[in-house]
Parts: structure tokens; C-alpha cells; sequence
């Protein structure tokens, strides 16, 4: 146990305890002590350790600026990109609009080319009816008020008119063809409707017919309910 004596007080040091209470009621020991317990390389940490903190917290704003003016950038970059995107939708919906057009048209090539095989199932003494003669055959209707001129319009929009005599009935017959690579819901009743009109205008019995390589489930389940004619080039040719 050591006994301090200073300024008439004396301190008994028996636990550290005692030690930290003396240099706390003292300051200047504590600060004689550090400077005699310390080397002259680590009495400057504290300063240097500051100096250290203030350094790291500015490369760190520095380096969250950076982040940000990325993040803008990239921002930026994501709206570019979505309208990059969008164009690009917009081109691929002409390009298929397009390669539609283009195989419609194949397709029709094909029913013109194959006309007879095609329609051998149904109907004997096969022809193509020619836009002239269908011209002919729907304007008098039309100036009578039978049909209306929307309605010859929407007729002379058919693909192809078929012309021939039914093998099961040996009645004569029209047949209002659209052709299509995908037949869908939408042609099978163009189909129909335009059948219908035609046979408003013709006084003869019209059948509705599409043609193609393909047919959709919601086509199918169509003519299944309605009297439409189905060629698939595929099975025929």
C-alpha cells in the first residue's frame, strides 16, 4: 500500500480504484502520468486520428456525389432505354404487320393457283369469279336499296369469290374466301358476314369459307357452330 501526500491531503493507494480516484481528483497527474507512459509517437494519435476521421468523411461525401451523379445517369439511361424499347415495339409490330400483309397475299396466290384441288371436296365446275363480273353483280342491288354501299364495299374486300356447282345438293353456288396464313376468329366471321351480304345481292346461296396453312383454337370452335367452309393448304396441296 502506498500513502501520497500532497498539499497536506494524502491518498492511501490500495486498489487501482484507488489509483483512478486520485488522478481524477488531480488532473495534472493524470496528464504526467500520459506523457510519462506514452511515447511521443502515440501522443499525437488523438490529433492525427481527427485529422484521419475529417479526411475519410470527406471522400466519402466525395465518393456519395459520385454515386449520385451515377444514379442520375443511370436513371437517364433507363428512360433511354425504354424508349429504345418502345421503338423497337413499334418496328416489330410494323414488321409483323407486314410479314401478315405479305403471307395474306401468298396465301391468296396459292388458293388462285390451286383453286380447283382446293375446293374439289365441295364443289365440281370450279372458277374464280372476276372483280368485273362481282362488280357488276352487287351495283344493281345496291342502287335498289338492297344492300347499302358499305355493304358492296365490304364484299369487294374479300379475298377471292368461288364459283361453282355444290356436289352434295348440284345447286350453283358462291363461295366468299378469306384467305389468311393464321386463320383466326376475326376471318371466319369477315367470312360470314360478307357471305351474307353477297347472297342479299347475288339471290344465289353463298357459302363462307377461309383458307390457310393454320387455324386457332377460338377459329375452329367458330365454324364448328356456324356453316363456314375450311381449306387448310397444308392437308390439300
Amino acid at each position: 500500500m502506498a500513502i501520497i501526500n500532497r498539499r497536506m491531503q494524502e491518498y492511501r493507494i490500495a486498489t487501482f480504484a484507488d489509483l483512478m480516484q486520485a488522478l481524477r481528483e488531480n488532473p495534472e497527474w493524470l496528464r504526467k502520468l500520459r506523457r510519462t507512459i506514452l511515447t511521443q509517437e502515440l501522443l499525437p494519435l488523438p490529433s492525427k486520428f481527427g485529422k484521419f476521421r475529417r479526411s475519410v468523411k470527406e471522400k466519402f461525401n466525395t465518393i456519395e456525389e459520385q454515386m449520385r451523379d451515377l444514379r442520375e445517369k443511370m436513371d437517364a439511361l433507363e428512360k433511354r432505354l425504354q424508349e429504345v424499347e418502345k421503338k423497337v415495339d413499334e418496328i416489330k409490330k410494323r414488321l409483323d404487320m407486314d410479314v401478315c400483309f405479305l403471307k395474306g397475299m401468298w396465301v391468296e396466290a396459292e388458293v388462285k393457283k390451286n383453286v380447283h384441288p382446293l375446293f374439289s371436296e365441295h364443289l365440281s365446275n370450279v372458277k374464280l369469279v372476276g372483280k368485273k363480273r362481282i362488280n357488276k353483280i352487287l351495283s344493281l342491288p345496291m342502287e335498289k336499296g338492297t344492300i347499302s354501299k358499305e355493304e358492296r364495299e365490304d364484299v369487294l374486300r374479300l379475298d377471292l369469290i368461288v364459283e361453282g356447282t355444290l356436289i352434295s345438293t348440284k345447286e350453283p353456288v358462291f363461295v366468299a374466301v378469306e384467305a389468311s396464313y393464321t386463320i383466326d376468329e376475326a376471318d371466319v366471321q369477315r367470312a360470314i358476314r360478307r357471305a351474307e351480304i353477297l347472297k342479299k345481292a347475288a339471290d344465289r346461296k353463298v357459302l363462307p369459307a377461309v383458307v390457310g396453312y393454320r387455324i386457332s383454337k377460338k377459329a375452329e370452335k367458330l365454324i364448328a357452330k356456324e356453316e363456314c367452309l375450311k381449306v387448310l393448304i397444308s392437308e390439300q396441296v
